[in-house]
């Protein structure tokens, strides 16, 4: 019997670490939700059409009211099923927008760092509504390029904890209240 108590504990400790894993990845995918995805093929590019849900925790927008910028990523992906491998990715585009909070004229700015295009709202909530609806965003392809048979599309939305100011990006690695993220969101191209 006391052979079996040190592999039993050891057992333990592995479900314990893995559960802990998993809940972390489960707390973090909540915090974004991508609705609806799709990608309509033009003659050099695809046009992402999307619907996102960004929610912010107090930690976060604490450093945005601060005057924090935070970058927001939607990276969009042709994926190839490979069998007993990961997928590899044939295709893949990121897309980065910038919210900042100015607190003297007390408005959000929403930036699309691709075209440095930029809209301000007077509320939170409107900037993250008007950042998560996008309609028709060109992402280049080549014009003969074709994904092939049984591939997939996906996209994620997540916050870019690589642009964020040094000091507080050593900060957000080790804590759970900045990895926001979207669970991935598939579906299948037609040919």
């Amino acid at each position: 019997m006391g052979f079996f108590t040190p592999a039993w504990k050891s057992v333990k400790l592995i479900l314990f670490v893995l559960g802990m894993g998993a809940w972390l990845l489960a707390a973090a995918e909540d915090a974004f939700v991508v609705r609806y995805a799709r990608l309509l093929r033009q003659s050099d590019a695809f046009a992402l059409t999307a619907k996102i849900d960004y929610r912010f925790n107090p930690t976060v927008i604490e450093a945005l009211e601060a005057g924090v910028p935070l970058t927001l990523t939607v990276k969009t992906r042709i994926r190839r099923p490979r069998w007993g491998w990961w997928d590899a990715t044939v295709w893949r585009r990121d897309l980065d927008f910038r919210v900042q909070y100015y607190p003297l004229a007390k408005v959000y700015r929403v930036v699309d760092e691709s075209s440095n295009f930029h809209r301000s709202f007077a509320q939170l909530e409107a900037a993250l509504s008007a950042l998560g609806d996008l309609q028709q965003v060109i992402l280049p392809v080549a014009e003969d390029w074709q994904p092939g048979p049984g591939c997939y599309a996906e996209v994620v939305a997540k916050l870019n904890l690589e642009r964020l100011p040094w000091a507080l990006r050593v900060l957000a690695y080790f804590s759970s209240s900045w990895r926001l993220r979207s669970s991935p969101y598939r579906w299948p191209l037609s040919e």
